[in-house]
């Protein structure tokens, strides 16, 4: 008998239309076409609950001799239907009549890997992890399209020693609580779902080693990121809409002393800044300061040019926008614009050293309360990002309201704050070279440092991101805006 039992996800559905048979799933749907009583009786039982495939041929050749049908093109035809609805299909490893494990697919394209299992030591793929489901332990990896829940706490031993490459006999040895027969089908599973590797004679399984230059949460991110063919929401689909009010589009302005910012000409600034081409092409990151510092009135322009919200635009749920939004100079997914600005204030003509919250809709800057050693840690995570470069004259941290993306979008809220994130970044640095300051992006850092100077809300308001600010060198190639005549073509 086959070691493992299969049966229909739940929520499958057999449908009869006037003879041929359609099956409905998680994906959509599947026609079979006509269809026999042994065929439909098949497809019921596996509906019904975990079934063994030799136990179901055995009923499918008795019902259609009692229909004086030949068995075998009904048995073929079940086999085909199977492989048809392999997408839909759980596979069941058990003990007597007690489950083990079960293989749940999670796409489409979800497909056993052919053969038996090795007869070597086999040890798990570097991806897979344990993780509470629906109240279930259960095994995933980026690299398997199944999810394995574990039903019974005894299939906990083996998956421990397959953790490093380990043969069958010395699994035997140590799963005392699982006969031969049982092992062989927790194994089996295992093995056609893509969580276990045979490790070659060095004792090393090659295919179960993640891929050159990924490391594991990279890897999990990534396949966490991508729409994808997975079991789960992805894109805009309000996942909070029923439960929670959107957040607001702009934040409330910190408590505290108010520093109004004074609103730059554009008009001015568009007759006498550099080209775009000249701005992109010599932008760089600037490491080193000027003898004299950034003014607040520097840091107001930058801050206005790069991050000041324009507009608010008033929800439409119309048009399938039931949150209001903002326009701002840079692009946001969703114009969720969920970044604020923290700025630890080093040296800076017109402020004190300190901390400070941007309000990009009042255009100022609230100081925050904190102490002087606040500062001088997050200085000190710039200069080690930055090879021990001197301290720049004001840094600022990006932080991510990340409801404010989780409220509209499911599975890869992060990834698009991360992306908004280098938007910023990106805009903040071509500002800054336009303006001809120093600037640098910091792609690193401790994200405890910022959360404990600005007494940020873990997990709610999330350091993603840091840019150094300051006056130009007096040598460097950006220190001044050249003039008209001198700039470069």
């Amino acid at each position: 008998m086959s070691p493992l039992l299969l049966s229909l996800h739940p929520g499958t559905a057999l449908h009869d239309d006037q003879g041929l048979l359609t099956v409905r799933h998680r994906w959509g749907r599947t026609p079979l076409g006509p269809h026999t009583p042994p065929l439909a009786e098949a497809l019921h039982t596996l509906a019904a609950g975990p079934t063994a495939v030799d136990e179901m041929a055995d009923r499918i050749n008795a019902r259609a001799e009692s229909c004086g049908l030949p068995p075998e093109p009904q048995l073929a035809l079940f086999h085909h239907c199977l492989d048809r609805l392999g997408h839909t299909l759980q596979r069941h490893a058990t003990h007597g009549s007690r489950p083990l494990a079960t293989a749940v697919p999670l796409a489409p394209d979800a497909a056993l890997r052919p053969g038996p299992v090795p007869d070597t030591p086999l040890t798990l793929d570097r991806a897979a992890h344990l993780r509470p489901v629906d109240g279930q332990l259960a095994l995933e990896s980026p690299r398997s399209r199944f999810r394995v829940r574990v039903e019974d706490p005894r299939t906990a031993t083996p998956l421990a020693l397959l953790a490093r490459p380990a043969s069958r006999a010395e699994l035997g040895r140590h799963c005392h609580e699982l006969p031969e027969g049982a092992l062989t089908a927790l194994l089996t599973l295992l093995h056609s779902t893509g969580f276990l590797h045979p490790a070659n004679d060095a004792g090393r399984a090659d295919t179960a080693d993640l891929p050159s230059g990924w490391s594991f949460h990279e890897l999990l991110a990534y396949d966490g990121a991508r729409a994808g063919p997975r079991d789960r929401l992805y894109g805009p689909v309000f996942p909070l809409r029923d439960t929670e009010p959107p957040p607001p589009p702009v934040t409330r302005p910190a408590t505290g002393r108010t520093i109004p910012l004074r609103r730059p000409d554009l008009d001015r600034a568009a007759r006498e800044d550099r080209t775009f081409t000249d701005v992109l092409e010599s932008r760089a990151s600037r490491r080193t300061y000027g003898e004299r510092p950034l003014t607040r009135d520097q840091l107001g322009k930058l801050l206005y040019r790069a991050a000041r919200v324009r507009t608010v635009l008033a929800a439409r749920p119309e048009d399938d926008r039931p949150y209001a939004v903002t326009s701002r100079p840079y692009p946001s997914a969703g114009s969720a614009y969920e970044l604020e600005l923290y700025a630890a204030v080093h040296r800076c003509q017109g402020l004190d050293r300190g901390l400070y919250h941007y309000d990009p809709l009042g255009h100022a800057l609230t100081a925050l309360p904190g102490t002087p050693g606040a500062v001088d840690d997050l200085l000190r995570e710039a200069s080690a990002a930055t090879g021990a470069a001197p301290p720049p004259d004001v840094h600022l941290t990006l932080v991510s309201r990340i409801k404010r993306l989780s409220w509209k979008y499911a599975a890869h809220s992060y990834a698009l704050t991360l992306k908004n994130t280098g938007v910023l970044l990106q805009t903040l640095s071509l500002v800054a070279t336009a303006m001809g300051l120093s600037g640098c992006a910091v792609g690193g850092g401790d994200s405890e440092t910022p959360v404990r100077a600005f007494g940020l809300a873990a997990h709610t308001e999330i350091p993603v991101g840091a840019f150094l600010l300051g006056s130009a060198a007096a040598d460097g190639p950006d220190h001044a805006t050249p003039p008209a005549s001198t700039r470069r073509r």
